[in-house]
């Protein structure tokens, strides 16, 4: 493995068919408009296997692509699952050849691969929240009041408790993806209620960056179907619903 260190829920689906050269049809491309955060009866421990019950009945989000380039993107599929006490994230990437930037929290880990969340929890409100992991599980995460710079450095934003471990694939030195599991806990939440109650809706797009080699421009991805390349383009996101536990019988 090379390691480069650069600085009954149901999935819907967003289509769209362009045309070609010659007026040929080109490739669907497939965004995630809508999807489920399945309740988690225990939280997964947090060792990047994904081998936990709540992955096992998570709602799969795998339909990725550069939306404002009519370009699919294929190779991730991330789940969300949530409880009482936190929401928590998985992803497996395809990835031929890794590459990390960012030694501490809040670094600008985009300049290298990462794995990128954002939900807005009312179309109502202002605020909204970003979370990153990196392939070496260095974590960002901003609550930002507005869409509109900060004013400070990000390292002096607040700790959210964002937490996450990552599993490198190893088939001797040939890179081949990575995988991230991870927890945000409620209180990141707070400016805008904190955990949300079952039956809820938030806007989301999960998003990464993916360099190949060295002097290439990163191919960009996202669920939601942005018409910009601008990750935080809320306005395009699609809409998450909180699904509760299970009545018992």
């Amino acid at each position: 493995m090379r390691l480069r260190v650069f600085g009954t829920g149901v999935l819907l689906t967003f289509s769209v068919m362009t045309a070609g050269p010659a007026g040929r049809a080109r490739a669907e491309v497939k965004t995630t408009r809508a999807a489920v955060c399945r309740w988690a009866d225990a939280p997964p421990k947090l060792d990047g296997k994904l081998d936990d019950a709540c992955w096992r009945a998570a709602a799969p989000i795998e339909d990725f692509a550069a939306f404002w380039a009519d370009a699919p993107r294929s190779g991730t599929r991330a789940y969300l699952a949530w409880d009482h006490e936190a929401l928590y994230y998985a992803a497996e990437m395809n990835d031929a050849e890794l590459r990390a930037f960012g030694s501490n929290r809040n670094d600008h880990l985009w300049e290298g691969d990462v794995f990128e969340m954002f939900f807005k929890t009312g179309k109502d409100r202002l605020e909204y929240y970003e979370f990153q992991a990196n392939p070496r599980g260095v974590v960002f995460e901003v609550a930002f009041p507005r869409r509109a710079p900060l004013g400070r450095p990000f390292n002096q934003e607040p700790v959210l408790g964002n937490k996450a471990v990552v599993a490198l694939d190893q088939p001797g030195d040939q890179d081949r993806g990575w995988t991230v599991e991870g927890r945000i806990p409620w209180t990141a939440f707070a400016p805008s209620g904190g955990e949300p109650r079952p039956g809820a809706s938030w806007s989301f797009a999960i998003c990464r960056y993916d360099y190949g080699p060295a002097g290439t421009e990163p191919v960009l991805m996202s669920s939601a179907p942005l018409t910009q390349p601008s990750f935080h383009r809320y306005e395009d996101y699609g809409s998450l619903r909180f699904e509760g536990p299970k009545a018992s019988k």
